[in-house]
């Protein structure tokens, strides 16, 4: 009896143990489902997450193509030319518009519309009784009274007027030195001279003027000026060697030879401009010796010059120039051929010289 109380003691203890087992191991299957669902969002939660992260990792490396793109939204207004700026060319095969036809520029007439007015002219200034001559400017003026244009002839007329202004003012120095030995002496010691003269050519483009001044009185105020301008009758261009020339000290040694040349050569002798034209020799007559005037080598010319045309105040169209050389205030000259010098002419002096 004492062993099977035991055993059923031992019975009850193992279902006790059991009993309390299973209680312990009893699940919550509420709680779990629960558990199991958090799980679940927390899984989603990650890969939502997750899924943001990539979208924001994703903006994050588009964002600096958009940065980058930015800048060159700006720069696009730069790149369009602004109203100052001048756009650049583009050749295009399409023939130009029918060019300026320039023909008429040497076609005109210009000695139709070019009016050039030589004056002679001559007055005297007296000592205040108006007994005594003191000095006596006499000679002409030139002036272009029509042209083309207003430019041309004030451009022609400023240069060719400030010749005579310096011959006039001369003219009145004279005037006073007489007049301050007149009152200190009582006598007209010397009466002063002053003569002026204009000569122009031209060959209906090109107007040439040869301008002389020449003072007569004591020796220390006798001298004698010479000088020389061209123009252009179209546009009042002064012309010079350099203007009409590929070289103009070629061209200046040239025209030098062939005035020499020229001057041995010619027969008579130009009276009015005091020239001379035949070599030195001597002769004898009523037992006094007289000396032909030499005439100067290339070298000794002081100035040389060239117009166009003959010394002849109408212009004719023609190939014809004249050489000056100066030399000891004796004007020399000859009439050649330009087209001999055709050589040393540029384009521009072979338009205006050779017509």
């Amino acid at each position: 009896m004492k062993i099977e109380g035991n055993k059923l003691v031992a019975l009850l203890i193992s279902a006790g143990m059991a009993t309390t087992f299973l209680a312990a191991c009893t699940i919550n299957t509420d709680e779990l489902g629960q558990g199991i669902s958090d799980l679940g969002n927390a899984f989603a939660g990650t890969s939502e997450e997750t899924e943001k992260t990539r979208e924001t990792t994703a903006s994050l490396e588009t964002e600096p193509e958009e940065t980058t793109a930015e800048p060159t939204e700006e720069t696009e207004p730069e790149a369009t030319p602004t109203p100052s700026a001048t756009p650049t060319p583009t050749p295009s095969p399409t023939p130009l518009p029918k060019r300026v036809d320039f023909s008429e520029y040497t076609e005109v007439d210009l000695t139709d519309i070019f009016t050039v007015t030589v004056e002679d002219f001559g007055e005297g200034a007296y000592t205040d009784d108006d007994e005594e001559m003191l000095a006596a400017f006499e000679g002409n003026r030139l002036v272009v009274t029509d042209a083309l244009n207003e430019t041309v002839k004030d451009s022609i007329n400023i240069v060719v007027d400030g010749f005579y202004m310096e011959a006039e003012g001369v003219y009145n120095r004279m005037i006073a030195k007489a007049d301050a030995q007149y009152k200190l002496t009582g006598v007209v010691e010397t009466i002063y001279g002053i003569t002026v003269d204009f000569q122009y050519m031209t060959n209906g483009r090109v107007l040439s003027v040869l301008m002389y001044y020449a003072v007569d009185g004591t020796e220390e105020d006798s001298k004698s000026v010479t000088d020389f301008a061209s123009f252009d009758m179209l546009t009042g261009q002064y012309i010079s060697f350099a203007v009409i020339s590929k070289d103009a000290s070629a061209l200046e040694s040239a025209l030098r030879a062939g005035l020499e040349n020229s001057l041995k050569t010619q027969a008579a002798i130009d009276e009015a401009k005091n020239t001379a034209t035949t070599e030195t020799t001597e002769t004898e007559e009523n037992g006094e010796k007289e000396e032909a005037a030499k005439i100067p080598s290339a070298a000794e010319f002081e100035k040389i010059y060239l117009a166009p045309g003959p010394a002849t105040s109408e212009g004719q169209g023609n190939s014809l120039a004249t050489i000056y050389g100066i030399k000891d205030g004796i004007t020399y000259s000859t009439v050649v051929d330009i087209n001999a010098y055709s050589d040393f002419l540029n384009r521009y002096g072979a338009s205006v010289c050779i017509l």
